[in-house]
């Protein structure tokens, strides 16, 4: 257990580190340098994030394989960990020191590249090295220091914003905290690290079954997935400006934080309180729910502690119900479908489309004079109410997936 507890700090810290600067410190960067401009060149920053994040995935992916077929010495590991971290480190401490935006995406798509390669070298090898009987209690640690991730991140970034050395020195603390454990017993490791949990029933037939087809009901949920990841990833990144600019609030970068933390903790609650059979049931209800809060955000146009927390409420749940249902939905398919492998491509492809939907819709908003965030409100409740169409669809209705 105590093993378990020390390798899943990987989990932790890039939660921090990700959720922290996506949701808050790049639109604090924004908003201090370049007001004018900030909508756009934040929608730009994310969609570069984004991809350096899936090159680094698959980049890491391929050595991952290579590793594993030539069993690579513990010296080589070492050398591919020290290097990555230190690169990490100092990308990431730059882009507390940098105020040029070009400067400050290169480090961010840099960091962004490093962290999320060296956590799918960490997330593969503990998934593939961990044993059957503690795979359920792996997985109930690493959500759990997730969603601490999820809520400490924001918070940590707008109280200390004002102190980029503490924030540098505190973050590198943390990530030699986190990263050390899982990091000695990958290199000390002389075995494949062939994730066993990511080659699931639900990627790979039974040997001798013709392989199962695709369905209807299949590409009706990715499409329905890939709405709401849109809608999502629209979003959250979004609530700092909205808090500033929609709702007039003065400490705004707080205020997000404690938005979003909110809204992870009633998703979190949702997730672990109710079946994840059910939340799927109920998937026309997750974007209703969203769409319920941003619609009250709108019309009321008000920065009241009560309304806000309904809204944090509203999308908690919303949310809860979507990860927790359509996750269930993939990982409970038919053998031979593929459905995981497709439902992670069509998450990441939605996190592009999201960022760069934002972007243009910045853009020509500024140009044209009218505010941003009422536009970008409206795009986003345009999703849901698509993705709550297709969450009603009689394919959905008549699955036989379950």
């Amino acid at each position: 257990m105590r093993k378990q507890l020390l390798r899943d700090l990987v989990y932790l810290s890039t939660s921090v580190f990700s959720a922290g600067i996506r949701n808050i410190a790049v639109q604090m960067f924004y908003d201090a340098y370049y007001p004018e401009k900030k909508e756009t060149l934040v929608a730009v920053a994310l969609f570069i994030s984004a991809l350096c994040t899936m090159f680094g995935i698959m980049l890491s992916s391929r050595i991952i394989r290579r590793s594993n077929e030539k069993k690579a010495p513990g010296r080589n590991r070492l050398l591919l960990t020290a290097g990555m971290a230190l690169a990490l480190c100092l990308t990431f401490a730059a882009m507390f020191l940098v105020q040029h935006s070009l400067l400050y995406m290169v480090m961010f798509g840099i960091s962004s590249f490093c962290l999320n390669f060296l956590y799918n070298v960490f997330d593969v090898f503990i998934s593939g090295t961990v044993s059957d009987d503690d795979r359920e209690k792996n997985v109930r640690i690493l959500l759990t220091y997730q969603m601490i991730g999820y809520i400490a991140g924001p918070l940590f970034f707008s109280f200390f914003s004002a102190s980029p050395r503490l924030c540098i020195l505190l973050s590198v603390i943390l990530m030699l905290v986190c990263y050390l454990p899982v990091s000695r017993a990958y290199i000390a490791y002389s075995g494949s690290t062939g994730s066993r949990i990511h080659a699931d029933a639900a990627d790979e037939a039974p040997a001798g079954a013709a392989p199962a087809s695709v369905q209807r009901a299949d590409r009706t949920a990715l499409v329905y997935t890939f709405l709401m990841y849109c809608a999502t990833n629209t979003l959250m990144p979004s609530v700092a400006y909205i808090m500033k600019d929609h709702l007039l609030v003065a400490d705004y970068a707080v205020k997000s934080s404690l938005f979003l933390a909110g809204t992870v903790l009633v998703s979190a609650l949702v997730i672990g309180l109710f079946p994840a059979m059910k939340l799927w049931k109920l998937r026309p209800a997750a974007p209703l729910a969203m769409a319920a809060a941003l619609g009250m955000i709108i019309v009321l146009h008000s920065s009241s502690p009560v309304l806000l927390t309904a809204a944090a409420v509203l999308s908690g749940i919303g949310n809860g119900i979507f990860l927790s249902g359509s996750r269930y939905y993939v990982n409970f398919s038919a053998a031979g479908r593929g459905l995981v492998g497709r439902y992670n491509k069509a998450m990441t492809e939605a996190t592009l489309a999201g960022y760069m939907m934002a972007a243009v819709l910045s853009f020509l908003c500024i140009r044209s004079g009218t505010a941003v965030e009422p536009v970008k409100l409206i795009a986003i409740i345009l999703l849901l109410a698509a993705a709550g169409v297709i969450a009603c669809s009689r394919s959905l209705k008549n699955d036989t997936a379950k």
